[in-house]
């Protein structure tokens, strides 16, 4: 009888603990879905005073295509340097290819007056982050660009952009999830700082701790910036108030 009570308390217990496990789990799961992400604070290179009164883009009778064919036209824009600007439209009505005039890619025809920042005065950001070199590694990405920062002010600029643990600054580009190279590619802005930054649908297809990563980076970035996004809502939370429609 006494091997019998001892054996359905055991089982008991053991039910109680698995019961209690499975709680624990159900609440842990509910607390990560409740948890604020972390909060970016970026510093830059270049404040706003630097360029808010000088024009950094102006297009006057721009037209923009590709050989014979014609994308849009009639294109008349201008970018003071603190002004964030977002260009509107529906698809295949040219956003994209104007970025690209911007960026002087060759095979974009284009005609009008077009008076542009430097290209190393330009950044770009897109859903692909075709800014990053898969074969370095994040701490690489950043010290290349910047030879007169000393190791530990780099790790304490990715630390800024949650970069903080060694096997996290030395992992390749190729293997990082698309959050991190969202916050990489942004990192990599504030520490250039470019005059103009020009964004491409950058909100299509990241998770919304990422999304809040790059608002909050957004929000503070100093210089002028051209975006194209169909996302109305973080076109707001990242202050945007002047639009141009192609």
């Amino acid at each position: 009888m006494g091997d019998l009570n001892q054996s359905y308390a055991q089982k008991t217990t053991g039910k109680n603990r698995e019961s209690i496990s499975n709680k624990r789990k159900i609440l842990n799961e509910r607390l990560s879905s409740l948890r604020v992400p972390e909060i970016i604070k970026p510093s830059f290179s270049l404040t706003a005073k630097d360029t808010a009164s000088k024009t950094i883009v102006s297009v006057s009778g721009g037209q923009t295509g590709y050989g014979h064919k014609i994308i849009s036209k009639d294109i008349n824009l201008s970018v003071a340097g603190s002004e964030h600007l977002a260009v509107t439209g529906d698809n295949g009505s040219g956003k994209t290819t104007l970025f690209r005039a911007i960026l002087n890619y060759t095979q974009i025809k284009k005609t009008g007056v077009w008076d542009l920042p430097r290209s190393e005065d330009i950044g770009y950001l897109n859903q692909c982050y075709s800014s990053l070199d898969d074969t370095k590694t994040v701490l690489e990405t950043l010290t290349d660009l910047s030879s007169e920062k000393t190791h530990a002010e780099i790790r304490d600029f990715l630390n800024d952009f949650l970069f903080r643990k060694n096997e996290e600054v030395n992992k390749h580009v190729s293997v990082l999830s698309g959050g991190k190279k969202a916050r990489l590619s942004l990192a990599k802005i504030a520490l250039q700082t470019p005059k103009l930054l020009l964004i491409d649908e950058i909100t299509n297809n990241i998770d919304l701790e990422t999304k809040e990563h790059v608002t909050q980076v957004l929000k503070e970035y100093p210089g002028a910036m051209i975006i194209i996004s169909h996302d109305s809502a973080f076109l707001e939370d990242i202050g945007i108030t002047h639009y141009y429609k192609l």
